[in-house]
């Protein structure tokens, strides 16, 4: 299997402590279970602690979180505990990966960056440049056309473009498929209501802005190829028109581009049930 990776994808350091959304905070932590069987048999005073402060919830381990909702071991600093008194090689797999993604689609491996990671997004929107990938080992670096092509899909070269244009006829069909999905919290809900009263009010993108929101689009449609077989090409297009649409929106309504991208994967990308909910709508 071959294992394709975006340019930027070896760019990506965690920003630990400069980071403003830290993802040791609101998301519940699982711990993978030979982890946990690691966890149990810790001997010293941090095992006792570790032991202390996870529990099994519906047959998975996970830490508890505090009444901030955040990880245990997250320090004021805004760093990690666990990894200040034993090294990165105690983390759970999570822990360890985040925000990496790997998924499979036909015969190939696609792996990412999640874009709910503030240095994710700030790398995929660092560039105006056509979103580019490589295959492991190789450092010619394709576009998306020819990486599907590859995977035995050609496309005509605009179905790659995102397409401007928005009416406010077509935001209002966007919010109504948000509205559809589980919102992450209150301020989502409050957020889909303060864009319901700007539809009226768009302004059409800037060339910069037109290029950034392509490689965005390019990116949803390269992170939604895992679920090709099920949903088909053209609703993942769709899927990835339908949420570039949506940032752009919020970009309309909050001015900041990256944290634009940032709040819609939390609440879309890392809920399978959101995805599922979008995919099937369009």
């Amino acid at each position: 299997m071959i294992t394709f990776y975006p340019d930027f994808y070896e760019k990506f350091t965690c920003k630990a402590a400069a980071c403003q959304h830290s993802c040791c905070k609101g998301w519940e932590i699982d711990i993978d279970a030979q982890t946990a069987a690691r966890y149990q048999q810790l001997p010293d005073a941090l095992g006792a602690e570790i032991r202390q402060n996870i529990v099994r919830c519906d047959g998975l381990w996970q830490f508890r979180l505090n009444q901030d909702g955040c990880c245990p071991f997250l320090q004021a600093d805004g760093l990690c505990r666990l990894i200040r008194k034993a090294g990165e090689s105690i983390l759970c797999d999570i822990c360890a990966n985040h925000p990496r993604f790997f998924v499979t689609a036909g015969a190939f491996e696609l792996a990412g960056v999640g874009l709910s990671c503030e240095k994710s997004c700030e790398l995929l929107l660092a560039d105006l440049s056509t979103l580019t990938f490589h295959g492991e080992d190789s450092d010619r670096s394709i576009d998306l056309s020819t990486l599907l092509l590859q995977m035995g899909m050609e496309l005509p070269a605009e179905e790659l473009v995102y397409m401007a244009g928005m009416t406010p006829e077509d935001a209002k069909f966007v919010l109504d498929c948000m509205k559809k999905t589980a919102p992450i919290d209150d301020a989502w809900t409050k957020q889909l209501e303060e864009l319901s009263a700007i539809t009226d009010k768009l302004m059409p993108p800037t060339e910069r802005e037109l290029a950034l929101l392509t490689r965005i689009y390019q990116y949803l449609v390269y992170r939604a190829l895992e679920h090709l077989e099920t949903y088909g090409m053209a609703a993942i297009l769709s899927y990835g028109q339908l949420n570039a649409d949506f940032i752009s929106l919020l970009y309309q309504l909050t001015g900041q581009l990256d944290e634009s991208v940032r709040r819609w994967s939390e609440q879309i990308e890392y809920s399978v049930e959101n995805v599922r909910c979008l995919m099937e709508l369009v």
